[in-house]
C-alpha cells in the first residue's frame, strides 16, 4: 500500500503559497473599477498662437535702433509695436533672455509680469523672453533719424571720430559731422541726428549728418 500522507511542513508550505497566488489576483469588482491615469501634459510645444491666447503672453515687434527716454533714469528704450496695434510705443522695461542687437529687428514672444516698482501704488513690468519669432538685419543704406536731448550729457567722444550713445551703442563720424556734432554739444544744444547701420550690425553706426539743434527750450519748435 501507498502512503499518501504527506508531512504537516509540506501541507502548510502549500497552503501558504496558494493563499498569496489568489491575494495577487483581482476579483471581478476590482476589474470593473481600474482607473487609469492620463497625463495632462502637452505632447507637443504650444504654436504662438496658442500662446498668445494667455493674458500675460504678448508679441512684440521691435525696432532695429533704440531711443533715449527718461523714466526713473535717462536710458536707452525699445521702440515695439504689439500685438493688434499699429502704434509704436517705447519699452521702458529690460527684457530678460533677449540677447538685442542694434541693425537687426525682431519679432518676439515675451511673458509679462507685474512687480513692486518700490513706489507708492505703482507697478511695474518684468519681461521674458519666450520665443524669437523672427530676426530682420535693417538695410545699411536707410538713415534713420535720433533725437538727444542733452547730447553734451549723453553722448562722449570715447576715440578721436568715435562716440558712445549713452555709453551703450558706438558710432563714427566723418570730419565734417563731428564738427557739427562737437558744436551742438559745446553749446548744450539739444540735436537731432541721422545715423546708418554698418552692413555688419556688430560694427560701430555711422553717423550721417546734424539734421537740427538748437537750445532747449527752442528744440521742439524749431527741429520737430
Amino acid at each position: 500500500m501507498i502512503n499518501l500522507t504527506l508531512p504537516k511542513n509540506l501541507i502548510l508550505l502549500v497552503l501558504i503559497s496558494c493563499s498569496a497566488c489568489s491575494s495577487n489576483v483581482p476579483t471581478a469588482a476590482e476589474e470593473q473599477t481600474t482607473v487609469y491615469e492620463v497625463s495632462d501634459q502637452p505632447l507637443t510645444a504650444q504654436p504662438a498662437e496658442a500662446l498668445l491666447e494667455h493674458s500675460n503672453i504678448e508679441y512684440m515687434r521691435i525696432k532695429h535702433h533704440m531711443v533715449e527716454c527718461e523714466g526713473f533714469e535717462v536710458d536707452h528704450c525699445f521702440v515695439a509695436q504689439k500685438e493688434g496695434s499699429d502704434e509704436w510705443v517705447y519699452v521702458y522695461e529690460s527684457i530678460e533672455g533677449f540677447d538685442y542687437q542694434w541693425g537687426v529687428e525682431y519679432e518676439i514672444l515675451v511673458q509679462a509680469q507685474e512687480i513692486d516698482s518700490g513706489f507708492a501704488d505703482a507697478l511695474s513690468l518684468r519681461y521674458t523672453l519666450l520665443e524669437v519669432v523672427s530676426e530682420t538685419q535693417h538695410e545699411a543704406s536707410e538713415a534713420f533719424q535720433y533725437l538727444s536731448r542733452k547730447p553734451h550729457e549723453r553722448i562722449v567722444e570715447i576715440a578721436p571720430g568715435q562716440f558712445s550713445l549713452l555709453n551703450n551703442k558706438i558710432f563714427t563720424c566723418t570730419s565734417d559731422t563731428c564738427g557739427a556734432l562737437r558744436s551742438a554739444i559745446d553749446q548744450e544744444h539739444s540735436a537731432l541726428l541721422s545715423f546708418r547701420q554698418d552692413v555688419d550690425p556688430s560694427m560701430p553706426m555711422v553717423l550721417d549728418a546734424v539734421l537740427c539743434n538748437d537750445a532747449a527750450e527752442s528744440f521742439s519748435a524749431s527741429c520737430l
